[in-house]
C-alpha cells in the first residue's frame, strides 16, 4: 500500500483529519511505500494474561473477525510477554498468525528483532481490547503508560495507521489527560465497547476521527475444545441445557503473586472483606433459590485462576448440605475453549465477571451481569447490545432483583434466547461495520 493511496483514503473518509507525522522530504521513502496493498499486514497488541479466560478469549475474538472480513490481510500478534496458554489456543486455531514478543523499550533499547520488523511490515497497528488506557484507575505507574503510548508515537512517525478495538476508558489523572489526548486524537478510529467511554473521551475534548461504540473483541470467539470440555461435564454429572454457570469475583491475592492482592486490591482490607460477604451472600441466595425451585444443578465456574481457590473456600464450601448436593464446583483452571465447550451446554449464566458472559452470549446463552462498579464502565456494554434488564449492580442492588432476573430466564425461557439472539444480532452488524473501516484502511 503506497503512501499516496493512504493519503488519498485519508482525505475521502471522516479519517481526513489524522495527522499523520512524515519528516520533510520523506514522503518517497515512508514506510508502507514498498508494500502490495493486495497482501496487507496488520499488526495485533493483544493477550494481557494467561491466567483469566477473559484476558485469553479477547484474541481469538479479534482474530477471527480479522480473519472473517480481512481475509486478504496477513495478520502478526504481538505479546509483550510470553503467554504459552494462549500462545497454544492460537496455534491451534489460528496456524497462519504470526506470534512476536517482546518489550517496546527496554531501558536504552528501542525497538529491535522480531517486533522491529513485524512495525515495519505493518500497514496498520491495533490495540485490543481491555482498560489500560488509563491512569489512575487502578495505579499511577507512568512505565504501564508509557509502554502503551509508545507505539502509538512510533506509529506516527512511521505513517502508520493505528487504532483502538473494544476499550474502556475511565479515568485521566493529571497530568496524564493532554498526553492521552495528544496521541488518541490521532488514532484512526477508536471502538468503545461500552458508549459510557465513548460520552466520556468526547466530554473531554477527543477528536478521534472515528469515536464510537464497537463490541469487546471477545464477542468474536468461537473456539472449542470440546474433547476437554465433554469429558469434564460428564465426570460432573452436568447435563446439556440442565444447569446455571456462576461466576465470581473476590476482592483476594492473585495465587501467583503471594501478599500483593489482586490487581484491583493490593491489599485487601476488612472493609473489602466484608464487602465480599455481602456480595457471596447474594450469589449463595441465588444458588439456593435455583437449587429449591428448578431442581437443576449449579456450576461454579472461574473466570479468574485465583478464583478456582476463593470461590470453593468463600462460597460453595458455605452452602448448606442439600444444595451442595446439587453443585460443582471447578477447583482446576481452564482456557477459553475448554469453558467455551461447556457453556455452550449451559442453561443461562450469571456473573460478576463479564467476559464469561461475553463467551456465553456469543453461544446464544442467556446471561445476568452483577457488576462491581470497581470494574469500570465496561458494564454499560450489556446495556449497550440490548440487554439492560441482565446488568446489576451487585453491591447496590438487592439480592431479590439479582436472583428474580435468573429465575425469569428459567420461566420465560424462548423469550430469555430470542433476546441474547437479538443481542448478538447488534453485536454482529457492529463487527461488520468496524471491520469494514479497518479493510479499507490496509486495502485502500
Amino acid at each position: 500500500m503506497n503512501t499516496d493511496n493512504r493519503r488519498e483514503f485519508l482525505k475521502k473518509t471522516t479519517l481526513s483529519f489524522l495527522p499523520f507525522v512524515l519528516p520533510a522530504g520523506a514522503e518517497g521513502e515512508s514506510k508502507g511505500a514498498h508494500h502490495s496493498f493486495k497482501n496487507p499486514t496488520i499488526l495485533l497488541r493483544s493477550s494481557w494474561n494467561d491466567n483469566n479466560i477473559g484476558d485469553i478469549g479477547h484474541t481469538p475474538g479479534t482474530l477471527r473477525l480479522l480473519e472473517r472480513y480481512v481475509p486478504e490481510a496477513q495478520i502478526i500478534l504481538w505479546h509483550a510477554q510470553p503467554r504459552p496458554v494462549t500462545e497454544a489456543l492460537i496455534a491451534k486455531n489460528f496456524p497462519k498468525v504470526k506470534i512476536v514478543q517482546g518489550a517496546f523499550f527496554n531501558q536504552d533499547e528501542s525497538v529491535t528483532g522480531d517486533l522491529k520488523a513485524a512495525f515495519e511490515q505493518a500497514d496498520l497497528y491495533i490495540h485490543n481490547s481491555g482498560m489500560p488506557m488509563n491512569y489512575g484507575l487502578f495505579n499511577y505507574e507512568w512505565d504501564s503508560t508509557l509502554s502503551n503510548l509508545a507505539p502509538f508515537y512510533y506509529c506516527i512517525e512511521n505513517n502508520i495507521p493505528f487504532g483502538l478495538y473494544g476499550q474502556s476508558f475511565d479515568k485521566f489523572a493529571p497530568p496524564s489527560m493532554s498526553l492521552y489526548r495528544d496521541v488518541l486524537n490521532r488514532a484512526a478510529f477508536i471502538y468503545c465497547r461500552d458508549s459510557d467511554s465513548v460520552k466520556f473521551l468526547k466530554d473531554n475534548q477527543f477528536k478521534t476521527p472515528i469515536l464510537e461504540f464497537g463490541p469487546d473483541g471477545c464477542f468474536g470467539i468461537d473456539v472449542r475444545d470440546e474433547e476437554k470440555g465433554l469429558a469434564f461435564l460428564k465426570q460432573s454429572g452436568l447435563e446439556d441445557g440442565k444447569f446455571l454457570v456462576v461466576v465470581v469475583r473476590t476482592n483476594t491475592p492473585h495465587l501467583y503473586a503471594s501478599g500483593k492482592g489482586d490487581l484491583m486490591n493490593p491489599a485487601p482490607t476488612p472493609e473489602q472483606q466484608q464487602q465480599d460477604s455481602l456480595r457471596l451472600g447474594k450469589v449463595k441466595d441465588l444458588i439456593t433459590q435455583w437449587v429449591q425451585t428448578t431442581g437443576l444443578k449449579v456450576l461454579i465456574a472461574p473466570e479468574a485462576l485465583k478464583e478456582t481457590k476463593y470461590a470453593k473456600t468463600m462460597l460453595y464450601d458455605q452452602l448448606d448440605a442439600d444444595i451442595k448436593a446439587k453443585v460443582v464446583c471447578r477447583e482446576t483452571f481452564w482456557s477459553a475453549d475448554e469453558a467455551m465447550s461447556v457453556y455452550a451446554r449451559a442453561h443461562c449464566m450469571f456473573g460478576m465477571e463479564p467476559h464469561s458472559l461475553i463467551m456465553g452470549l456469543a453461544l446464544g446463552v442467556p446471561v445476568v451481569h452483577a457488576r462491581p462498579l470497581k470494574h469500570g464502565r465496561k458494564g454499560w456494554m450489556f446495556r449497550d447490545i440490548g440487554v439492560p434488564e441482565w446488568l446489576f449492580e451487585i453491591d447496590q442492588d438487592p439480592s431479590t432483583a439479582i436472583t428474580g432476573a435468573v429465575m425469569a430466564i428459567h420461566q420465560n425461557y424462548p423469550t430469555a434466547k430470542a433476546k441474547a439472539k437479538k443481542a448478538m444480532d447488534f453485536v454482529k452488524n457492529r463487527q461488520k461495520e468496524t471491520m469494514s473501516v479497518v479493510k479499507k484502511l490496509v486495502l485502500t
